[in-house]
């Protein structure tokens, strides 16, 4: 029996698959596997053969052999023409079956291999001159591959503009779409004007080709809007210029203090005590360093306090005008050989009260880091209050997230005739509140988000619930009611004006695109910088591959390494999810690239892989430069880095009149000055262009607006640790997250996807300029892998910490003289005494 149904599956393969293919040579083409003709067994070998024939010849039709089939052809086949029933049976197993849509896709895949072979070849000339260079393989596969959803992963400086210039032109030249049929999408208005006249320079051959549209994505939805409602919407006035939509949300605050004065108290209330977070329940908070030994968090009065719970509490004490002391000496002596004198949290003189804030949540327990005997400490500072008769006030850390602790500690003590008087304009002698404008930008940031996103305030509140189980409910809370309030207000606006923001333009374009109120004539949509999109892009792009019914090809170009934009609304999950969020999804890469030199590929790739969520690839190089890709300076005082900055300058303009230092374009070596903010601008700058100027093109630019951009050289400036350091500490504040997806867990993610590319726009070398005893952490690491030496120009060398390995050894002054630590203390306490190196991890 077995015997007899193999030969069958022979005879059937032979019948079933010989055609003509696209050279007009017989080629055999598998079609089924030997397990789906196993299930043919009850039939004769010539019903068999017939019913694979008929049904093939149904679908056979439908598919253009001459161009790419592409993906999501398997299954529209099998839901459109269902294949013959056939019954199962246990030789399925024996047999090893293999599905029919896995078969159909194999046989596609052949097929598309051998296209792009041939069109590889045949088509040499135009991927050879459509760019200044010729395409490599992974652009041309990129070109050629007209899968329903192509997602191009590319590296810095491999060429992705000249990719989707020759796709348009690969889609024109192969009749895949007319002009007016391709549309491209670009991040900001300076990508779109680019594309549109590189793609009109570069295909000036083609017919019609200035009927391509190419517009930034809310032009595009402006576009859509109209001629879906036959009326072109308006964009509020306040959206034209950068900065103007936080200068219309202080307006609207302003506007709603006057109007509104319990607004105007919870605006206050929260700038001046409740706008820095206190970060999560069982997470250590990471205190800052003072002078003298001293770690914690710097009140609005001046102190030093401990924790940010208590920092809480003291700013709402002092702008209320209680008078209080933080760690005064119990009034009873309680110092022992074991232990110190008890010096409770906070002491309120003009009652005589005592007040104790412990770390504990609503069952009690402390966090799991606190050491085992801090529930004994607890007991025992209860216990003592009570045998010497003193006054205490207790609250706790589930108080402080549930917002009854400030409210009980107000009635204490306006209940012992505490004059408590609320002053948000009281002269902080210590850290400074929130100011309007930064807190303002945070509830933008908020605002696009949850636009984007489309949350109503109902999933605003169930996500803030999710999150309070961490903690920092009542923060939480009341961020989202002065949103609620200012959000409304910014909508009124809206609607008195006739005008749309930005967000309306993406969320109801989708809308009007996913209900068929327009119809897109577009069948090829290219969309530039990926990793930079919102949702309501991403929802926008959906829809209209949706709509053509799998006739529309959509290809996305970006970098996931590159993702810097979440400030402005990115979402770079959308790198990694696209294939769950479009249907039978590509994903190609372009690993070539043809700006950094090797070395200086290896080195940043490896840096940026350190985070496991980045898209793994290997980068090559067309660059030859085979000096020192990467240079790093120390400095004992970074002052003395623009004088050092000069003297390179000096030597690399003697270099290049001597006829040692050639332009690789033009008549001039470029050089890129990169800050991480703006007030990294170098005081020099104009005297090094006019002093250099006629043999060296020397600019400035954060590292954030140099996205795009390349240079011969770049010299990266104050890479140093600290708050406003490199990677910057100035956290964004968590509040952030309610709107958005999970964030990327990876410590520093963004601000190392920052240095990535501050890394990658040199085309020979990077100069590193940092302090000796501040490097930043990014350096220290790469020093620790053995790619980097840091050059002391003014000092001693420098070691890493042997703990975190993200500080350096310094020497430091103690009460018993001079000892090492790591630089990053108090985040690390390694220590080593100087004399007997001895060390305490």
């Amino acid at each position: 029996m077995i015997e007899w149904v193999l030969l069958a599956l022979v005879g059937a393969g032979a019948l079933s698959g010989i055609r003509k293919n696209d050279s007009g040579d017989d080629r055999t083409q598998s079609t089924t596997s030997v397990g789906s003709y196993a299930e043919a067994r009850t039939l004769s070998e010539e019903e068999f053969c017939q019913n694979i024939s008929a049904w093939r010849e149904q679908w056979e039709p439908s598919i253009d052999r001459a161009r790419w089939i592409p993906s999501g052809t398997a299954e529209r086949i099998l839901t459109e023409f269902p294949a013959p029933d056939r019954p199962r049976s246990w030789l399925d197993q024996i047999l090893n079956r293999h599905s029919l849509l896995e078969e159909l896709k194999a046989e596609f895949e052949t097929h598309n291999q051998y296209h792009f072979a041939k069109q590889t070849e045949r088509l040499k000339l135009f991927f050879d001159t459509v760019e200044k260079n010729p395409l490599t393989e992974e652009q041309i596969r990129a070109c050629v591959c007209m899968d329903q959803c192509v997602q191009i992963v590319a590296a810095a400086g491999s060429g992705k503009t000249s990719t989707m210039v020759a796709k348009t032109g690969y889609a024109l030249l192969e009749g895949l779409a007319t002009a007016h049929e391709i549309l491209l999408l670009a991040f900001n208005a300076d990508a779109a004007q680019q594309l549109s006249v590189r793609v009109k320079d570069r295909l000036s051959n083609f017919e019609g080709v200035h009927e391509i549209t190419a517009k930034t994505f809310h032009a595009f939805g402006l576009d859509v809007i109209a001629s879906a409602t036959g009326q072109k919407p308006s964009l509020a006035p306040w959206l034209e210029n950068p900065g103007q939509d936080i200068e219309m949300i202080m307006t609207i605050i302003n506007e709603l203090s006057q109007r509104d004065p319990h607004f105007a108290h919870d605006w206050n209330i929260f700038r001046t005590i409740f706008g820095r977070d206190l970060g999560l329940w069982n997470m250590p908070a990471q205190p800052d360093a003072y002078g003298s030994g001293r770690r914690g968090f710097r009140t609005a009065n001046g102190e030093i306090v401990k924790s940010k719970e208590e920092r809480l509490i003291a700013d709402w004490l002092f702008y209320h005008h209680v008078r209080y002391e933080y760690e005064r000496p119990y009034e009873h002596e309680t110092a022992s050989e074991t232990r110190r004198q008890y010096r409770p949290d906070f002491y309120y003189p003009d009652i005589g009260l005592y007040h104790e804030h412990f770390a504990l949540n609503g069952e009690g327990r402390p966090p799991e880091h606190f050491n085992g005997d801090y529930l004994a400490g607890v007991a025992w500072k209860r216990q003592l209050h009570r045998e010497k008769g003193t006054k205490l006030f207790e609250t706790t850390s589930h108080e402080i997230w549930t917002g009854t602790a400030i409210s009980r500690l107000e009635v204490e003590l306006e209940g012992q005739d505490i004059d408590i008087r609320f002053d948000p304009a009281r002269d902080a002698k210590g850290s400074q509140p929130i100011s309007q404008k930064e807190l303002a930008n945070t509830l933008r940031v908020f605002q696009q988000h949850v636009k984007s996103n489309n949350l109503s305030f109902q999933q605003l509140h169930d996500a803030v619930a999710a999150r309070s189980k961490e903690g920092d409910a009542a923060r939480l809370a009341m961020f989202l009611s002065l949103y609620a309030r200012i959000s409304s207000e910014w909508e009124r606006k809206l609607r008195d004006g006739g005008w749309i923001d930005f967000e309306d333009m993406l969320v109801l374009a989708a809308q009007h695109v996913e209900t068929g109120r327009y119809e897109s004539p577009y069948t090829v949509v290219l969309s530039d910088e990926f990793q930079d999109s919102s949702r309501a892009r991403i929802r926008l792009l959906k829809a209209l591959a949706n709509q053509k019914d799998g006739r529309l090809h959509l290809c996305v170009v970006g970098d996931d390494w590159q993702g810097i934009n979440r400030f402005a609304g990115a979402d770079i999950s959308v790198m990694n999810e696209f294939e769950q969020i479009f249907s039978h999804a590509t994903r190609l890469t372009l690993n070539t690239t043809f700006r950094c030199p090797q070395s200086l590929c290896d080195i940043a790739s490896a840096f940026i892989q350190a985070n496991p969520i980045q898209i793994k690839r290997e980068v090559a190089t067309t660059n030859t430069f085979k000096k020192k890709s990467i240079l790093a300076f120390g400095f004992e005082d970074l002052k003395n880095a623009q004088s050092h900055l000069e003297d390179q300058f000096t030597l690399m303009h003697h270099y290049i009149k001597a006829g040692q230092l050639k332009p690789d374009n033009g008549d001039r070596i470029t050089v890129l000055v990169l800050g991480r903010y703006r007030n990294d601008l170098p005081n020099r700058l104009k005297r090094w262009q006019n002093k250099f100027g006629d043999l060296l093109d020397i600019s400035f630019r954060t590292v954030h607006s140099s996205k795009g951009l390349e240079a011969d050289y770049v010299m990266l400036l104050n890479v140093v640790e600290g708050t406003r350091g490199f990677p910057s500490q100035i956290e964004d504040d968590p509040v952030l997250q309610i709107p958005m997806p999970a964030p990327d867990p990876y410590p520093m993610a963004e601000e190392r996807r920052l240095f990535y590319v501050a890394l990658t726009r040199a085309r020979r070398q990077v100069r590193i300029y940092t302090a000796l005893e501040q490097p930043s952490r990014f350096l220290v690491e790469l020093v620790e892998s053995g790619v980097l030496a840091i050059q002391p120009v003014d000092g001693q060398p420098l070691e890493p910490c042997p703990k975190c390995k993200s500080g350096v050894i310094r020497i430091q002054n103690g009460k018993y003289g001079e000892f090492e630590s790591c630089s990053t203390w108090p985040r690390c306490e390694f220590k080593r005494n100087i004399a007997n190196g001895d060390v305490a991890l």
